[in-house]
């Protein structure tokens, strides 16, 4: 005769918990209902409220913030680290190997505005530098930040930022980068780019939009890097499980 086997409690929590999260009936930055409420729907006990709870926020799912409860962060990344460039263009300190090329007030281009999810024409706070290496410049990382965000920090500043642009920001403004997307082309490089990198007119680039966002899916920044094709060449090591 067969057996059935009967779920474990905490599993049925977890499981239902994390398929609202994924679907969107509990967005990024919304609260959970509280131990109580979850007591009472799933009729289990505390303990192993708690104990669904407490591996969703292992595993990234969600945050617990003191006295006030459970908070989704939303689905986790698949996995594996950021790849060099891309943690050069949010974490490099702008103190090390890099020049600064501009500072200052900007109008969202069509691209930078699609990033922030603003309107295009909105001024931003942008951050251009380059990094060179004996072979030449290696990359334009151009950074922008929202004006609200910006304003009393030194973003706006010419001197360069020691340490990561995120980290100053979280440390002036409380706002704790969550995750980041990234968009990878490649082209033709700009005729605006040809000096700036020391490269042919007719040079392949890669051209990377990164953007930081809170927990809530709110942008935080976004940079635009450009590498010049013949100076890259880009390796990284994964699972196949």
């Amino acid at each position: 005769m067969a057996y059935e086997i009967p779920t474990p409690k905490y599993l049925r929590v977890l499981n239902a918990l994390r398929a609202r999260i994924e679907d969107g009936t509990y967005a990024p930055g919304a609260g959970l209902p509280s131990e109580s409420q979850l007591c009472t729907e799933f009729d289990v006990s505390r303990p192993t409220v708690l104990r669904a709870l407490g591996i969703l926020k292992q595993d990234g799912w969600i945050e617990s913030q003191q006295g006030k409860g459970s908070f989704v962060r939303g689905r986790p990344p698949s996995g594996g680290a950021a790849p060099q460039y891309a943690r050069d263009a949010v974490d490099l300190d702008e103190g090390a190997e890099t020049e600064i090329l501009h500072v200052g007030a900007v109008l969202a281009t069509p691209r930078v505005a699609a990033a922030l999810d603003i309107p295009e024409g909105t001024p931003v706070y942008e951050r251009r530098r380059r990094t060179v290496s004996a072979a030449g410049p290696i990359d334009l990382i151009s950074t922008y930040v929202p004006v609200d965000i910006a304003v009393g920090t030194d973003i706006s500043k010419p001197d360069p930022i020691s340490g990561s642009i995120l980290d100053h920001i979280a440390s002036r403004k409380r706002l704790r980068a969550d995750y980041a997307t990234e968009r990878l082309t490649a082209r033709q490089v700009d005729p605006s780019e040809v000096d700036a990198l020391g490269v042919p007119k007719d040079e392949a680039v890669l051209s990377v939009v990164i953007t930081a966002y809170q927990s809530t899916g709110a942008p935080i920044l976004a940079s635009l890097i450009v590498m010049p094709g013949s100076r890259h060449e880009i390796e990284d090591t994964y699972p196949l499980s």
